[in-house]
């Protein structure tokens, strides 16, 4: 009965569990953490698909993988590696962008909860979850032909829209949040305010200092690796240009609250993109984060080389995520 209950309430205009957790949160911010959770999900499904050795892992499972053996008689037809790689993760990646181009449009033109369709973005969740499973599935039937191609294109450009759309929300929010500490400094003539502003400037433009040299010690070497200089050169020079545009008087005559904290932020997060795209180089050479797959020896040429940390991703997850609950 308590189960039957609970399972219920997930289909409910909101999850009975959750909102116990959170009697006095709105619908809307219940479905945004609901939402996120399930981009968590399938991120984390995604990171698994490209850990070294899962497939391996899983071909000790008796009756799962075909070659694996058989369970009461019965031999399994599953491909495990269909399941893996990053043919895997586009296909997972589909479905998920699938599952919420779908809701998307679904809220086109809706502006507040009562909206007779914001019960679908607020509620049945159990029947989403269901929804985002069928999809799933249904991307892993899709024959291979052109589709990796294609879809690597459209996660091109996808990836770039993301990332400007966040670069968007960070600079608004570090201008919100320089505006809201100065109106505290000038309401309460207190210093210390001034004193705050000025210390996360100093330690986002601090830690931007570190990334910077941590990326020319590891992703670069005295000869060659000349892509990664020429990249994190002109991405140091964008961020000082910026950073010097933001505190000249015809931008404070515009924009009195733009100042370095803005332009510290945005710096931070330019170096962070930076040590992404460096993290994804398929030289050896030029790229730490890089392992022979499946071999404890030095790389050659015919080796496949994977990536034995991903922790651009797992950073880039978390920005997200507080970007998401806090933006």
């Amino acid at each position: 009965g308590l189960v039957s209950l609970q399972v219920s309430c997930l289909c409910g205009s909101a999850p009975c569990l959750l909102c116990g957790c959170c009697p006095s949160t709105k619908n809307s911010t219940i479905s945004r953490l609901l939402f996120t959770f399930f981009l968590f999900l399938g991120t984390l499904v995604s990171i698994i698909m490209i850990i070294p050795g899962v497939e391996k892992e899983l071909h000790k499972l008796p009756g799962f993988c075909e070659g694996s053996g058989s369970v009461l008689g019965l031999q399994p037809r599953v491909d495990c590696g269909s399941f893996l790689g990053h043919k895997a993760v586009y296909r997972m990646g589909f479905a998920m962008a699938a599952f919420f181009c779908l809701f998307a449009a679904l809220m086109v033109c809706v502006r507040s909860s009562k909206d007779p369709r914001a019960a679908l973005q607020n509620g049945f969740w159990f029947f989403k979850f269901l929804v985002l499973v069928g999809i799933t599935v249904g991307a892993f039937y899709i024959p291979d032909g052109a589709f990796t191609s294609v879809w690597f294109y459209f996660g091109v450009v996808g990836s770039f829209l993301f990332i400007l759309i966040q670069l968007v929300l960070l600079i608004d929010f570090a201008h919100s949040w320089s505006q809201r500490w100065l109106r505290n400094a000038g309401e309460s003539n207190a210093k210390g305010w001034y004193a705050a502003l000025c210390t996360v400037t100093f330690i986002f433009y601090a830690a931007s200092i570190a990334a910077v040299a941590l990326l020319y010690v590891y992703y670069t070497k005295p000869e060659g690796c000349t892509e990664g200089k020429a990249f994190i050169s002109i991405n140091l020079i964008l961020c000082l240009i910026v950073s010097v545009v933001s505190i000249l008087p015809k931008i404070q005559e515009a924009q009195p609250h733009s100042g370095l904290l803005q332009a510290s932020l945005i710096t931070l997060y330019t170096i962070y993109v930076t040590w992404s795209a460096l993290a994804n180089v398929p030289t050896q050479r030029c790229n730490p984060t890089l392992l022979v797959r499946n071999s404890t020896g030095s790389a050659t040429g015919t080796e496949p080389l994977t990536t034995w940390w991903d922790a651009p991703s797992i950073v880039g997850l978390v920005i997200f995520i507080l970007c998401t609950l806090f933006i």
